[in-house]
């Protein structure tokens, strides 16, 4: 699992988004693509594999297919991550003219984004893997419907010197934090009302304690399932049994990854899949991730499938550079800047 950093580059990460919101901005930059044969082959592929969702409409069509469909159904959203990173790769391989994974050290996926990762390096074959995101979205969108129950996720940003005091407040509150961002940034999930009501308090708390300068703005992030929240528990084994059937068995990584389970390195697919599996009822530690892969090297160059995950990173270094005395450096890109160069 070591490597040899040389010191003449940056270590290389590839980082691949979770379920965000897709508009029409991003899609457009692929749509200009549409005609590149590979681009024609693939959409044609996930049409073929996925025939309902018609999801090449996103990106022949993007503000036609917006306005007629709901992009933040999980079982539209996930598959159409594996399609638009999938395409993306590719087309930044052709710019490169090269297999880009030959110069990248590591690659760190965001929820869904860990299955991007999979697909990418050819660890799930690319029609696979369109089926399984669509699968694990139906198996969430059927157990949410089963509860009865209105769930809801929110975005909580904050002083990034009160990380420590805003996660414990939310632990004595007993609120489920699904994504540990960065050090200014959480996303917690649950019941709407009773989200709604601790989010409430904990504002309550800082305000009566007097805690200068500590602000929590919370945004609702527009999703009605629990993503990391031990209520998808009961998804697990089903969810297993779909990689099983998917993913060679005793394969090694053709480039390690660092897990969203516990922020650690692994190096062969079968760990990885069983940390993907196990993640989904915990929380995305995403900021370990980022300990981790900063405590390797002092330079990185981090290249972005989304915005979002790039601004999470940008902020980490400069936080951490401040608050834990950290010596590394990054530079951030998103591939739709190296496309446009």
């Amino acid at each position: 699992m070591s490597k040899i950093f040389s010191r003449f580059r940056s270590t290389k990460v590839l980082v691949f988004p979770g379920q965000g919101r897709f508009d029409v901005n991003s899609l457009s930059s692929l749509t200009k693509h549409q005609n590149v044969p590979l681009v024609q082959s693939l959409l044609a592929q996930t049409d073929e594999t996925l025939p309902t969702l018609r999801l090449s409409e996103f990106i022949t069509d993007p503000a036609t297919a917006l306005a007629q469909r709901d992009i933040q159904l999980t079982s539209i959203q996930q598959p159409l991550l594996i399609l638009t990173s999938y395409i993306t790769y590719h087309l930044l391989r052709a710019v490169k003219n090269e297999n880009i994974l030959n110069d990248t050290d590591f690659l760190l996926g965001h929820s869904v984004g860990e299955i991007c990762a999979l697909v990418a390096q050819d660890s799930i074959p690319f029609v696979a893997g369109l089926e399984l995101a669509y699968k694990r979205g139906m198996l969430m969108e059927k157990l949410v419907k089963e509860t009865g129950k209105a769930f809801s996720m929110q975005a909580l940003l904050f002083q990034p010197t009160h990380y420590k005091y805003i996660t414990q407040i939310l632990e004595e509150l007993d609120v489920q934090v699904s994504n540990y961002n960065n050090y200014q940034q959480l996303a917690v999930s649950g019941e709407k009302t009773e989200l709604s009501q601790k989010i409430d308090q904990l504002k309550a708390r800082i305000a009566k304690a007097g805690v200068w300068k500590t602000r929590v703005h919370s945004i609702d992030l527009g999703v009605n399932i629990p993503f990391h929240n031990p209520v998808l528990r009961p998804i697990e084994k089903e969810l297993g049994q779909l990689f099983e059937k998917t993913v060679p068995v005793k394969r090694a990584l053709g480039v390690p990854m660092v897990s969203n389970l516990n922020g650690e390195m692994v190096a062969d697919v079968n760990t990885q899949v069983k940390n993907i599996v196990q993640v989904t009822s915990k929380p995305v530690q995403f900021l370990k991730c980022l300990e981790t892969l900063s405590s390797l090297d002092d330079e990185f160059e981090f290249i972005s499938f989304g915005d979002t995950t790039s601004k999470i990173i940008q902020r980490y270094f400069q936080d951490a550079q401040k608050l834990k005395n950290l010596r590394a450096k990054c530079s951030t890109r998103t591939v739709d800047d190296l496309l446009s160069a």
